[in-house]
């Protein structure tokens, strides 16, 4: 069997930002030890016994080969030391870490502390993602950060000094006006290992209603991310970021050598990943099934000692197959029909030739061999090139 990749969700923030469309929670004194006691027990329990419930059937998963951890969130590094160490105790324990095994912990610059990071890097992290998301204090506080642009370099500091070998910086375009590149250019001064780079996207809320971001657009008082500025700014911020050795290798993602994002090339891979935790997501052997967004269910779940509530992913084969293309593509080096085939089950793969012709002809897609990637104005029409994989 191969290895797989763990993501862990930890719901709790200090505050909920403006544009958050993720399962979190602020106000959790109190929940919190009892949420890391229950997400332990939930992957001690799929170790022993898989999971069987919602229409989901999992075998056990005890022993398995564990080749990424993800901690996200939320915001995980709240968790305290002890906290963490039950955490990744529990994934020890009943799971095999390969040597050199990628260890990623999302951090918001505020909570990094030099005691904080250097327990970190005790308990095995190896990789910590800074959402810095801007440079600037006026975005900042339009996002609800509670961080300012120079906590930014101390936090990174930090992290480096605790060593830890990688750092990745996530910044967010399309706030207050056209500043991405100065952005851009403030983070690669810090020299960071990797970087996430996307247009903050208006979502809807995971219960009832829409962000207040998305509110305060709708009644005017906020301007709406701008499509047309990003397609115009997306290739200079492509070659500024190249500059300074961070090579584009995924359509938002950027790393210098050898630090692409292992965990997350999974996901664009379609390679197997356990999740764990409220409004976590699992793909094992092509399937899909998710972990309920509710805390209250979640939690009362584990008191009864009980698999917490899932949902099946019921997508045929069809769709999973356009999802492994539309995923593959979005890696700089694209996808293969090979590939596909073997990650979605499906033998007979190839999209539908028409369609495929259209969007090479129009210069959006290169096949080379059984191979297909993006073009250059392929990246930035990538959702019509997705278009022509759907079913």
């Amino acid at each position: 069997m191969e290895p797989a990749g763990i993501y862990l969700h930890l719901p709790f923030c200090a505050a909920r930002c403006s544009y958050c469309a993720f399962t979190t929670v602020t106000d959790h004194q109190g929940t919190r030890e009892e949420y890391v006691q229950s997400l332990a027990e939930e992957i001690r329990s799929v170790a022993r016994h898989g999971r069987s419930r919602g229409g989901v059937t999992l075998p056990p998963q005890h022993g398995r080969r564990i080749s990424t951890v993800f901690l996200g969130g939320g915001t995980p590094s709240l968790l305290t030391h002890a906290q963490m160490e039950h955490v990744l105790g529990a994934i020890h324990d009943h799971f095999v870490l390969q040597e050199g095994a990628e260890v990623t912990l999302e951090a918001n610059p505020e909570t990094v502390t030099r005691e904080a990071a250097g327990g970190w890097q005790a308990l095995g992290v190896t990789r910590v993602s800074l959402g810095a998301q801007s440079f600037r204090d006026s975005v900042l506080r339009a996002l609800g950060r509670r961080h300012d642009g120079k906590r930014i370099g101390v936090a990174l500091k930090r992290v480096r000094e605790a060593g830890i070998g990688q750092v990745s910086l996530d910044i967010i375009a399309g706030v207050q006006g056209d500043h991405l590149l100065d952005d851009l250019r403030r983070a690669t001064e810090l020299e960071p290992d990797h970087l996430s780079m996307y247009l903050l996207e208006l979502d809807e809320e995971e219960v009832g209603g829409v962000t207040s971001l998305a509110r305060q657009v709708q009644a005017g008082r906020a301007h709406a991310p701008d499509e047309d500025w990003f397609a115009d700014v997306y290739p200079r911020a492509v070659e500024q970021l190249a500059r300074a050795g961070l090579a584009r290798y995924e359509i938002s993602n950027f790393a210098g050598p050898g630090c692409q994002s292992q965990h997350n090339l999974r996901y664009w891979r379609c390679q197997d990943v356990l999740g764990f935790g409220v409004s976590s997501h699992s793909l094992v052997a092509g399937k899909r099934h998710g972990v309920t967004r509710d805390l209250a269910a979640y939690l009362a779940a584990a008191r009864r000692r009980e698999d917490p509530p899932l949902e099946r992913d019921p997508s045929g084969l069809e769709e999973r197959t356009a999802e492994v293309w539309i995923l593959g593509l979005r890696l700089d080096a694209g996808v293969s029909v090979a590939e596909v085939v073997r990650r979605s089950g499906n033998r007979h793969a190839s999209p539908p030739m028409k369609r495929l012709a259209r969007v090479i002809s129009a210069g959006l897609l290169v096949r080379q061999g059984d191979r297909l990637r993006l073009t250059p104005r392929g990246v930035l029409l990538s959702n019509e090139v997705f278009q022509a994989f759907l079913p």
